[in-house]
């Protein structure tokens, strides 16, 4: 409920804002999914950017019901966030539905996490739970090394010239005043394009500077396309 409460919160700040990037018409206000809506739900490995980050898209469409949640100790690995996961639907006595392709999603980074085969253990589980149901419901968006590379996929077609630790602060650097998730999460389109464009593998994961959150961004802009798409055209009024 807590997170609920503060999304909505959010939600209501970047429709107040006047901003160039989220001018709105009034024909498209926020439509709050109605009860046959598709559920995506995101655990989120952070408890604040990634969170937020995907706030921006609830109640674009009310076909899809985006609900992101935080981790509940800041930074948790791959294997509390899978516990959390099924504590989660228990708590909250929420029940998937797999006739509307209800999705789960975990968005983890790979920096600290590749050790021990805990990120390998993750895919092993969705694999299982989609083994039972015979179809993808249980999916991985790995960044590496984190969710900013995803951030700077927004804004730059090609994989970052960087060599240091700190590359969280690289990205906040390359675009002007840092990403902001009022509004810069509008260019979703093309942080997907230019995902897929730079994504390479390695044994199975991503190799340094890709994400697979493209996956989950096709996923949420199939449904927001419209919604977004407005914002723009609003936005060069």
């Amino acid at each position: 409920m807590v997170a609920y409460l503060s999304c909505l919160t959010f939600m209501i700040y970047i429709g107040t804002m006047n901003n160039k990037y989220i001018t709105r018409n009034k024909a498209y206000i926020h439509q709050p999914p109605s009860k046959d809506a598709k559920k995506v739900f995101i655990f989120c490995e952070g408890s604040e950017r990634e969170y937020l980050y995907f706030c921006f898209f609830r109640n674009m469409s009310s076909n899809i019901a985006i609900i992101p949640i935080r981790s509940q100790d800041g930074k948790t690995d791959p294997e509390k966030l899978k516990e959390q996961a099924e504590k989660y639907f228990t708590i909250h006595n929420t029940v998937l539905d797999y006739n509307q392709n209800d999705e789960i999603w975990f968005a983890i980074d790979t920096d600290q996490w590749n050790v021990g085969n805990k990120i390998e253990h993750l895919h092993d589980f969705c694999d299982s739970k989609n083994a039972l149901i015979k179809y993808t419901a249980w999916n991985v968006a790995q960044s590496n090394p984190s969710f900013e590379i995803w951030l700077y996929y927004h804004f730059f077609n090609d994989k970052p010239n960087y060599q240091g630790d700190k590359f969280k602060d690289f990205v906040n650097k390359s675009i002007p005043g840092g990403f902001d998730s009022r509004k810069h999460p509008v260019e979703i389109e093309t942080a997907i394009k230019n995902s897929i464009k730079n994504y390479k593998e390695e044994n199975g994961q991503p190799v340094l500077y890709s994400t697979s959150l493209h996956n989950l961004g096709i996923v949420i802009f199939s449904f927001v396309k419209e919604y977004i798409e407005n914002i723009k055209k609003k936005r060069l009024n």
